[in-house]
């Protein structure tokens, strides 16, 4: 069975735009659609059972009737594509984690609501974009137009970053767009020149086998470049460079050396999620279980 694109919902406006853009994704992998609610409760109630227990069903009524609607507006949008819905009780993070463990890809809105609500501030996103079991798509800008823009993807020579570029290929392959291997270097000297010593050395031999690890021979239809970009930081460089091309989405791996060294842990990886122009996919590494 082809594992699904899972979209985490919570009624929001952009939940919304999460679910259309997971939707979009799940044709182009030829996949099914599952949205996804996560039911928190108040940590005081009453026991299950019990003769005034309520558990707010007029709540989950109403949601249960929202995921029926987006889903049914879904399938009128995309014709024959397979649309599930599910509501489950618990902490958003440790619902999105736990179903990231049978996803093609996880996908969620920058701003939320109700079971979702903080998604990607505090400790919930560093859960999610650390410990997903599959790439974690964070949906912001105008993700409507991101399919046919160039993809950027951060890559430091790490494992990681190996994992990411692998990603970014395939996404490159799907949408049949341009791909663009950033790698970050200390920001340029008054006379113009980049410190040599910055500057990671298969930057320097051109776009060969060396500066993709052997990963392009796989996807020869794929057109890529590398780029150095420069900046006081890696999230900066990557934020600057993808808001100058109008990327359409920005791909990183959740462990780096380097540059990206620690990138998805603390207020370096909420500064990217949180300010960068496009859509940001995370990667986690091949081994993570």
């Amino acid at each position: 069975m082809i594992a699904p694109v899972i979209v985490g919902f919570d009624g929001s406006a952009t939940a919304r735009s999460a679910v259309h853009y997971g939707a979009r994704e799940a044709q182009r992998r030829g996949c099914a659609l599952q949205i996804t609610h996560a039911l928190g409760w108040p940590v005081i109630l009453p026991p299950f059972h019990a003769p005034y227990d309520l558990h707010d069903q007029g709540q989950r009524a109403a949601m249960l009737d929202l995921l029926a609607k987006v889903a049914h507006e879904v399938r009128e949008e995309c014709t024959g594509l397979p649309v599930t819905t599910r509501l489950l009780d618990g902490p958003a993070s440790s619902i999105l984690v736990d179903a990231s463990r049978n996803a093609q890809l996880l996908v969620v809105g920058h701003r939320g609501l109700g079971g979702f609500a903080g998604l990607l501030t505090g400790s919930v996103a560093t859960q999610v974009a650390g410990h997903a079991r599959s790439p974690v798509v964070i949906v912001r800008g105008d993700d409507h137009l991101s399919d046919d823009r160039p993809i950027v993807v951060g890559t430091d020579g790490s494992s990681g970053s190996r994992t990411a570029a692998e990603a970014a290929f395939t996404q490159a392959r799907l949408r049949d767009v341009e791909l663009i291997l950033a790698y970050h270097s200390a920001r340029r000297s008054s006379a113009g020149a980049i410190p040599t010593s910055t500057v990671p050395f298969w930057a320097t031999v051109g776009d060969g086998a060396a500066g993709t690890h052997g990963i392009s021979a796989r996807y020869p239809d794929v057109k890529y470049r590398t780029e150095v970009v420069s900046g006081d930081s890696a999230v900066d460089a990557l934020m600057d460079f993808s808001q100058r091309i109008a990327a359409g989405l920005l791909v990183i791996g959740s462990r780096g050396l380097g540059g990206f060294s620690g990138l998805l842990m603390g207020s370096t990886a909420r500064s990217l999620i949180d300010h960068a122009p496009c859509p940001v996919m995370v990667v986690p590494p091949r081994n993570a279980s």
